[in-house]
């Protein structure tokens, strides 16, 4: 059997009674565990199999209360635990879940940190979105409105060029009237004169101006 340790009865009793673990209570679990060390979050779990060790070799002590122990001395021999390996399996499995734990308590921190930026770009998106469509709307609103006013220009635009033909065409049958009546009146103030030669004829098929009416003697 390995050789026995002693250790202080407040330590052995703290133990038994499962209270938090400091570093005297640590380094007696360990010892009994036959482990290296053990750490505080393992402790309560390494507590009960140093527990049901210690009830194993010393059965009797299942008969003292908790406050008779302190009355056995200040201090307790312990032997360590025979064939440990069931327990230190029991304890590398712990220590083995806790790293996963801790694997996975990390993997959510990230995700979370993730989810944050995420959640951050996404608002930041939606406000761009927003400006782009109050932008687009004010532009759409500019755009309609110059369109109106583009219409109202074209529209005046179109009835001056009517009212510009309009008076064009009365423009011309004014003064087509007046010539027709200029024409008519000029024979009733001047009467054609017997006295004024006859320009009649054809220009010659070379050059000329047609007849001559001076050339005739009885002019």
């Amino acid at each position: 059997m390995a050789e026995s340790k002693v250790f202080p009865m407040n330590t052995f009793v703290s133990v038994l009674r499962g209270q938090s673990a400091d570093a005297a209570q640590l380094e007696m679990l360990a010892f009994v565990l036959q482990v290296e060390s053990v750490d505080a979050d393992a402790a309560p779990l390494a507590q009960g199999l140093v527990k049901a060790h210690i009830y194993e070799i010393e059965p009797a002590l299942t008969k003292y209360a908790e406050g008779e122990l302190g009355k056995l001395g200040n201090q307790v021999k312990i032997v360590p635990m025979p064939a440990p390996e069931k327990a230190q399996a029991v304890l590398e499995s712990f220590a083995a879940m806790k790293a996963d734990l801790a694997g996975a308590q990390a993997a959510v921190a990230k995700a979370e940190d993730a989810n944050k930026a995420l959640t951050k770009e996404v608002a930041d998106l939606k406000a761009k979105v927003k400006t782009f469509d109050d932008a687009s709307k004010g532009a759409e609103k500019a755009i309609m409105s110059s369109n109106t006013k583009i219409d109202e220009h074209i529209k005046k635009l179109n009835d001056l060029l009517a009212e510009v033909e309009k008076v064009k065409k009365e423009g011309v049958v004014v003064a087509g009237v007046a010539g027709a009546a200029d024409g008519a009146a000029a024979p009733a103030e001047g009467g054609s004169s017997g006295d004024a030669p006859d320009t009649g004829g054809e220009p010659e098929a070379d050059f000329g101006f047609g007849s001559n009416p001076f050339a005739d003697s009885d002019w």
